[in-house]
């Protein structure tokens, strides 16, 4: 295995045991018994986990940029990593796309809702 599919794995295991983290977060939370969550979202075998890591260099010419369609990621737990420098996400509110500002000592945000 190259070093590179390696340290994914690891970093998606990682990412998952935090997943599962913020679950019972929100079960303890929500006066709800510890991984009774975490039980409703895990399938047959297990939870489906999935990593996507994009990097979109600067286009020199944005207005011809379309972007995504607009979408909503089904799951229990979404962890978004924005860097410092390219804004993208936004959140449908009361019917309009408003782009969420970039914040850059935020390690990590919760998404609820529709966004693309």
């Amino acid at each position: 295995m190259n070093e590179n599919k390696k340290t994914m794995k690891e970093f998606a295991a990682e990412l998952k045991k935090l997943a599962v983290y913020l679950l019972d977060l929100l079960c303890e939370n929500l006066g709800l018994e510890k991984g009774y969550l975490k039980k409703a979202f895990y399938g047959s075998k297990g939870p489906t986990v999935g990593t996507k890591i994009s990097n979109y260099p600067p286009c020199p010419q944005p207005d011809l940029i379309k972007g995504l369609r607009a979408h909503t990621d089904a799951g229990a737990i979404i962890l978004l990593f924005q860097d410092d420098k390219v804004n993208g996400l936004e959140l449908l509110k009361d019917g309009d796309w408003v782009d969420v500002p970039l914040h850059c000592h935020q390690h990590w945000r919760p998404i609820r809702g529709d966004y693309k």
